[in-house]
């Protein structure tokens, strides 16, 4: 039962017994109960709004921190691909520095022999033609060794120009490779600083969400000591409310309320069976706390804005709007059945709209509002509970031939 609905039949009992003080006070208790329960309740909210933030926040921080790693990853490729050419350029560099020293040498050799050869003519002088001639077998051999001894010289001079030639290539080839290599080391330093960036937010990342956590995790400890705040706070309303109705049920026992005979009671929802959540069990979007069902919820195609009937006879107690769950709600005070000596209350919830007022006496059947959804409810239903001598019982045990559907 809603902690604000008891708090109302209180304060409705309590004009009914004026001489009942312990009633009043109880009341008072109550209120101030209700309202430790209303700071808690809205402690729960704040706390639940900053701890969703910081989840978020979380979320976030971990999104950034997957795209740097892919970042880095990318970038650690590229450095790869980059030291890659970068050996492959020295390669090419140590084997251009040998190939320059091997034409080097043979540039050496060659101009060795043209020098020497050169210094041979100037010291021995140039074979006058007489003595080629003497030493010639006709016209033909001396032409042969004049131009065989032309064509030495001019070979030798040809494989000074070749090897020089070939120098200047290898140099010319070896300085393209070397600007080649300083571009590549010069994005490989790019790189690598871009890497130790990198790094270097990952670990901002990871520090703001490790700071988060933290947060997280002092949000969720003073989260649960909210929650057994409430259920404390729940516990102590429902401590003196349960005073108030036994001691209620004591007066209505031994005074002069009304009395019915029999304990037939007339079904509220005809043509309405289904039954959404029973009496005890645990449901948590019923109760966010997990605690058990106060009652029954009735349920069924079309039943919004269907009538609801008094299940006996007996006085409007409450008819009104509860803060705490049931919505639109009525509370009729049957008083004593004379079969048993027992006190029998019910009570209606969820309801769209009432059709009797506080004070007023209604006969079995009659009725007293319509289905809805008012208040804590996940849809349209009644929320149907009894009282026996003060004490909640399961409201179904007073319909023994109607057969229910159970969700």
């Amino acid at each position: 039962m809603s902690y604000r609905i008891k708090r109302n039949i209180i304060i409705s009992v309590s004009i009914l017994f004026l001489s009942a003080n312990p009633i009043v006070r109880a009341a008072d208790t109550i209120s101030k109960y209700e309202e430790q329960l209303e700071q808690v309740k809205q402690e729960q909210q704040e706390n639940a709004a900053k701890l969703t933030g910081v989840e978020k926040e979380l979320a976030l921080y971990a999104y950034d921190v997957a795209v740097i790693d892919s970042e880095t990853v990318n970038c650690t490729k590229d450095l790869s691909d980059i030291k890659n050419d970068i050996d492959s350029v020295e390669k090419e560099l140590k084997k251009l520095e040998k190939d320059l020293s091997n034409a080097n040498d043979s540039y050496s050799v060659v101009n060795s022999t043209y020098a020497k050869r050169l210094r041979t003519i100037y010291e021995n002088g140039i074979p006058n033609i007489f003595e080629l001639i003497i030493t010639s077998n006709g016209f033909t051999d001396l032409m042969l060794k004049l131009n065989l001894y032309s064509m030495i010289l001019e070979h030798d001079k040809t494989l000074m120009n070749t090897y020089q030639d070939k120098q200047n290539y290898i140099n010319y080839i070896k300085g393209d490779i070397e600007l080649d290599k300083k571009q590549l080391e010069a994005l490989k330093q790019g790189l690598e600083d871009a890497k130790a960036e990198l790094e270097n937010k990952r670990q901002e990342k990871v520090d703001k969400m490790s700071e988060l956590e933290n947060k997280q995790k002092e949000l969720k400890e003073a989260s649960d000591l909210l929650v057994k705040r409430r259920k404390q706070a729940i516990e102590d309303v429902d401590r003196e409310v349960q005073k108030v109705i036994d001691e209620l049920a004591e007066q209505i026992k031994n005074g002069t309320s009304a009395t019915f005979t029999g304990t037939d009671f007339a079904y509220p929802t005809p043509g309405y069976t289904i039954i959404t959540t029973r009496f005890g069990e645990v449901y948590n979007l019923v109760d966010p706390a997990g605690s058990a069902h106060t009652g029954a919820d009735i349920a069924g195609v079309n039943i919004n804005a269907t009538p609801i009937y008094a299940i006996q006879a007996g006085k409007v107690t409450t008819s009104g709007y509860s803060n705490y769950g049931y919505g639109n709600y009525i509370i009729i005070n049957h008083g004593k059945c004379t079969d048993n000596n027992s006190t029998y209350m019910s009570l209606y919830g969820h309801c769209s709209s009432l059709a009797v007022e506080e004070g007023e006496d209604v006969e079995k059947g009659q009725l007293i509002g319509y289905v809805g959804t008012t208040g804590n409810s996940t849809g349209p239903h009644l929320h149907l509970e009894v009282y026996v001598d003060g004490t909640r019982v399961d409201p179904l045990q007073f319909f023994p031939s109607v057969e229910f559907t159970y969700y």
